[in-house]
């Protein structure tokens, strides 16, 4: 089908567009490991995370990254690694539409998505390469059993759109430029994977895929300010074997939905009770 998209046009065999693309029929999740991929100093809001998985899901093993912040090796037990890294994110925040291709902006960007996939590989092997993974901020709560859709093996909220302004588009539509010079790759126009919920064993396969095609794929930081947010740069990287975003209706956020507290949905994102004031990256 032909889609079109301001003054773009695309040739897709299912329609990008469309936010609730999951199958009726639903699994419960059994077999997950938990990734925090850049902790900082989000303290109680961390451990109060931690302890929450460790509730529903008391058999799976959590790895989690500081990145540049705390040390927090003294939550390690027989199912919890925490490593202490450098800050990759603090150099990310000055980067905008407008000056993303600042040389460097670019390494920034660059190494950032370097440091995704290197702690994404090594938290799937400390969690024992399990059949799926979450991967999460502190302000993600995990308050009850995770489900995937039977179509679903990247799944998210699919909330934001890339036509939400025209530079938005353009920028988007270069990334699926870049993207479609990988065989077998689909657009993303939607994305929204926070957090994000994967099929472990897909992930690696279209993992190969991006390592093989690098040198196509290390120009998508030239078209997009903000690939290597891992909310978009996991579902990038599916995309390159087929696999789109699926929406996954476990998830509700705090700030968009009032009645949250009460809502009954296995994960809340934007779950910011214990959050201090210094707990963010500095500008």
């Amino acid at each position: 089908m032909k889609i079109e998209l301001g003054n773009y046009e695309l040739d897709c065999d299912i329609d990008p567009r469309i936010q609730n693309n999951a199958s009726d029929e639903t699994i419960v999740i059994e077999d997950v490991g938990f990734i925090f991929n850049c902790v900082f100093k989000q303290k109680r809001a961390f451990e109060y995370s931690v302890e929450s998985i460790k509730k529903v899901y008391p058999n799976s093993k959590i790895y989690a990254v500081s990145d540049g912040g705390h040390d927090y090796s003294y939550m390690e037990d027989d199912n919890v690694k925490c490593s202490l890294e450098e800050d990759t994110v603090s150099h990310l925040k000055p980067i905008n539409g407008d000056n993303f291709r600042n040389p460097s902006y670019q390494i920034a960007t660059r190494n950032g998505m370097k440091a995704t996939i290197r702690r994404v590989v090594a938290g799937i092997e400390y969690c024992g390469n399990p059949e799926w993974i979450c991967m999460l901020d502190p302000d993600v709560l995990v308050r009850g059993k995770i489900s995937h859709p039977k179509n679903g093996k990247v799944l998210g909220t699919r909330l934001n759109v890339a036509w939400m302004t025209e530079q938005c588009l353009d920028q988007f539509m270069g990334l699926n430029e870049v993207l479609a010079e990988v065989e077998g790759s689909i657009p993303v126009l939607r994305w929204g994977a926070a957090p994000v919920v994967f099929h472990t064993e897909t992930f690696l396969k279209a993992l190969k895929v991006y390592e093989e095609n690098f040198d196509i794929l290390d120009k998508l930081p030239e078209k997009h300010y903000a690939p290597g947010t891992f909310d978009l740069f996991i579902c990038l990287i599916f995309a390159l074997i087929g696999e789109p975003e699926v929406y996954n209706a476990d998830i509700t956020e705090c700030l968009r939905n009032p009645s949250w507290q009460t809502s009954g949905h296995p994960i809340l994102h934007q779950f910011r009770e214990h959050y201090q004031s210094n707990d963010h990256y500095s500008s």
